[in-house]
Parts: C-alpha cells; sequence; structure tokens
C-alpha cells in the first residue's frame, strides 16, 4: 500500500492545530488519500482512510481502525479536497464503531458522516460537528451516542432514522458564534437531558417534521436562543410540524422550555408532553415569538402541561409574544383561581400588574368562583371562528366559562399588526361572539401600553379588531344616498 505523503500531514495539522493538545492518539479520517486524491467518501473500517499522528510524534497508515481502547480521537475532515464542501469528505458507519472523542470538519476543514443500518457508534466524550468549519452528517438507521453533542460552524444535520443520544452533557444545535447550522428531523430518536438550538452570535434552526425528542430533564431544560451573554443569536428556530405532520416531544414532569428574546422563535404544531400536568419547576419562558401555525388545518401548539408562564418585563416592548396563524390554535398553561376577588394573567408572569406580551390578557375578577382561568388564542381562519365578514381581527381568543360577578379584560393587542393593516389603535374595539354574531363592546384603548379593556359578565369568544375599510366606505356611500333621498 502507497503512504500518504506528508502533504497530506501538513495539510490534516494546518486544519487542525489545535488537535494536537488533545490527549491520546489523534486519528485522521480523509476518504481522499494518495492513491486516489478525488476520493469523496470511504467505510470507517477501511484502514486506508486512516491516519495516525501520535502525540508522541506520529506515524502514517495505522495498523488498526480507531477505536475508544486505543485511546483514539476521530478528526473527520479533508486534507486532499480544499474547500467548503462537506460531503467531499464522508465517513460511511455501518458497524460496530468507537472513539474517545469525536470532530468532523473541524477547524476550517470540511467533513461529514453517514450512518446506515448495522451502525452502533459510541463516542466517550463529546461530539463536536462543525465548530469552525463545515460538517454534515446524516443518520438513516443504526445508533450514534455521546456523552454530549455540539454543532456550530457551517453544518448541516439530518436524522432521518436510527436512534441519536447525548448521556449526560446536552445536544446543541448552533454552539460557535458566527456558526450557522440547521438540523432537520423527519424520523429516528434523540435523546438528550438537555437541548438548545442557537447561542450568543450564531444561527441555529431546528426543523421536526417527525420523529421523536425524548429525555430533557430538570436542570437540562428546552431552550430555543441565545444561551449565556453576548450580542444574541442571528436567528433561533425550532420548527415543529409542516403540512403533513409534525414529530414527538417528551420531556421529565419537571422540566421547563425556554424562548429567548433576541430573535428566537417556536413555529407549527404539536404537543410538548410532559407526561400529563408538570410540575411547578415546569416552567414555560417566553421572551420571544410562539407562533402556532396549523399549516392550513385546524391544528394545536399545546405548551398546556407546563405549570405556568415567566418572562421578563423589561425586554417584552416589541413583537414578542403568542401567534395564531393559518388555522392554527395555542394552548397554555391554565391558571388556577381562587374564590373572590383577585387579578391573573393568561400569557404573562403572574407576577406583573400589566401584561407585555402580544396576545396575553389580565383579568381582574369581582366575586369569582374558585376553578381555572383557561383560554386560547386562535387564528382567525379556523373552522371553529365563526365568520366575521366585514371585520378586520387582530386577534381571537376563546375563554373558558367560569362563574364571576364581573370581570374586567385587558388585552394586549398586536400593534405591529395593526401599524401594517394601516388600523389606528384609537378605533379598536372588542368583539364578543353572541348567539353567533360579533357584537362590538364597549371598551378603553391604551395605546401607549398597546392594551384594550372591556368589562364583562361571562366568558367566551373575543376577538380586538375594527370594521373592515371597504365595510366603511360602503357604510359612508349609504350614508350619502339616504341623505340624497331625503332632500
Amino acid at each position: 500500500m502507497m503512504k500518504k505523503s506528508r502533504f497530506l500531514v501538513t495539510a490534516l495539522l494546518l486544519c487542525s492545530l489545535v488537535s494536537m493538545s488533545f490527549a491520546g492518539n489523534s486519528m485522521f479520517f480523509s476518504a481522499g488519500d494518495s492513491d486516489d486524491p478525488s476520493g469523496t467518501s470511504a467505510n470507517w473500517n477501511n484502514i486506508s482512510a486512516w491516519m495516525d499522528f501520535n502525540n508522541t510524534g506520529g506515524h502514517f497508515d495505522p495498523a488498526y481502525i480507531p477505536s475508544t481502547e486505543n485511546g483514539d480521537n476521530v478528526f473527520i475532515m479533508d486534507g486532499w479536497n480544499w474547500g467548503s464542501d462537506p460531503m467531499a469528505n464522508t465517513a460511511i458507519i455501518n458497524t460496530d464503531a468507537s472513539t474517545r472523542g469525536l470532530w468532523i470538519g473541524y477547524w476550517g476543514c470540511a467533513g461529514s458522516m453517514q450512518l446506515e443500518a448495522g451502525a452502533n457508534l459510541e463516542v466517550t466524550n463529546q461530539s463536536n460537528i462543525g465548530i469552525n468549519g463545515n460538517a454534515a452528517v446524516t443518520q438513516n438507521a443504526g445508533t450514534f451516542s455521546s456523552t454530549g453533542v455540539r454543532i456550530g460552524g457551517d453544518a448541516t444535520i439530518n436524522l432521518n432514522g436510527g436512534q441519536m443520544t447525548a448521556r449526560s452533557d446536552g445536544f446543541v444545535v448552533g454552539d460557535a458564534g458566527g456558526g450557522n447550522v440547521t438540523m432537520n428531523q423527519i424520523g429516528g430518536t434523540l435523546t438528550t437531558n438537555a437541548f438548545a438550538v442557537g447561542k450568543s452570535g450564531s444561527t441555529g434552526i431546528y426543523n421536526m417534521t417527525g420523529g421523536t425528542l425524548n429525555g430533557v430533564q430538570y436542570g437540562g431544560n428546552f431552550y430555543i436562543g441565545a444561551i449565556g451573554s453576548g450580542a444574541g443569536s442571528v436567528q433561533s428556530e425550532f420548527n415543529l410540524g409542516d403540512a403533513a405532520g409534525t414529530g414527538t416531544i417528551q420531556m421529565s414532569q419537571d422540566a421547563s422550555l425556554a424562548i429567548d428574546s433576541r430573535n428566537s422563535m417556536l413555529r407549527g404544531w404539536g404537543v410538548f408532553d410532559l407526561g400529563g400536568a408538570g410540575s411547578t419547576a415546569a416552567r414555560l419562558w417566553n421572551d420571544g415569538v410562539v407562533k402556532a401555525d396549523g399549516y392550513g388545518t385546524d391544528r394545536d401548539l399545546d405548551l398546556s402541561q407546563f405549570n405556568h408562564v415567566e418572562t421578563y418585563e423589561n425586554i417584552n416592548t416589541t413583537t414578542n409574544g403568542w401567534y395564531a396563524v393559518d388555522h392554527g390554535r395555542l394552548l397554555l398553561p391554565s391558571i388556577t383561581v381562587a374564590a373572590g376577588d383577585g387579578s391573573y394573567n393568561w400569557g404573562d408572569d403572574s407576577y406583573f400588574t400589566s401584561t407585555n406580551l402580544v396576545n396575553s390578557l389580565r383579568v381582574n375578577f369581582t366575586g369569582a368562583s374558585e376553578g381555572k382561568l383557561t383560554a386560547a388564542l386562535l387564528a382567525e381562519d379556523r373552522s371553529d371562528v365563526a365568520a366575521h365578514n366585514g371585520l378586520a381581527f387582530l386577534a381571537v381568543w376563546q375563554i373558558d366559562q367560569l362563574a364571576f360577578a364581573n370581570a374586567n379584560i385587558i388585552f394586549r393587542f398586536d400593534d405591529a399588526k395593526a401599524a401594517g393593516l394601516g388600523i389606528d389603535e384609537s378605533s379598536l374595539n372588542v368583539y364578543k361572539l353572541v348567539n353567533g354574531a360579533w357584537v362590538a363592546m364597549a371598551g378603553t384603548v391604551d395605546s401607549l401600553a398597546n392594551q384594550i379593556s372591556i368589562s364583562t359578565d361571562s366568558f367566551g369568544t373575543f376577538a380586538v379588531g375594527v370594521p373592515e375599510p371597504v365595510t366603511l366606505i360602503l357604510l359612508g356611500i349609504g350614508a350619502a344616498f339616504l341623505r340624497k333621498r331625503s332632500h
């Protein structure tokens, strides 16, 4: 077998100078070697694809495949095919494989990994994918287990089948500053004690249209958005479902979901399943955007199993909040109401005396019976929202019945949507559905706080909006015609 040239050694070392600080052997995988520099893929158990650069001096063409038992750290990166295409160097795994640590497309190089039927990859420590480099991972079958997984740089991960596991140190999509990471899950199972998408200065997007994400527990939790300090995420999204289907999310009863204020969003439909009502530790912490999207069919984004909503008061003054679009419906945790008089926030922190998140609401009860304040935010095009021809709505809420003498409801309306529709906030009304018809209620608008309040003696379906401009024009024409006929 022809020896790999020292050019390959130099190239690999230039790609990953920091690798020399790791304990144990550094084993480099490069599908293109001195026999075939244009090679783009090779099996993990193909010994000619490996080079061992030992911390004690180095040698070439090892007589073994890397493994945990040999104390090996694996670097999948291309030293022959320079450039940014990770598919130019793919390690295909379809058998047992192990390593102490794993780096794919590391430190300015490109590399990819593909797991097929029969794959059983066990990483003793952490897997680092695309950190300061370009990487791709596709798992179609088999198992891939690490202490933790960090995905950064420019990377794309496709989980189509099999089992992917982060045993104790969590799973981060979009870990390094300046990175751009997308993970797509259409099948298989991702099990992790902690999950995060997006970090300070990075873009992280997770698209889940099938499969299962489970194992998230107290202390690890589920984060969408910038982790830690910094300028904030460029973009952080967790997109659950599409028009064809959705995924399954299962968390422990005391786990929390947090959406950061810095350009972070949860969107789609499906259930965050805590196995029933969450414990008091199960918080729904929203400082970003949560959008229930039915993708053309009446569907729910169900976050009701969390115990309560929390948020920061002073950072939610713009478009952060709750939304429902394209036949979507948003379900949030119910709130326990004590008998008598009292004030309660739906969709905002219970400690606040005024709501800030878009489409949240506050209820001031007089003479309430003990019970639950349960509500939902509905897209106006759902089949269970009564026709509202001639009315332009900003949002629709369904509030379940509860006995009380009187309730003052304060709706935090969507001022950005109002501006986009050219609506003067002072003209806004609250409409209540009564016997199948929308009835305008006497209300008070606070344009500074973007709130409108009404008093009622019963709950039901409410909307904030105005008569559509076309309706106003027709009414004006009709009024002029009547005035003309009266002369």
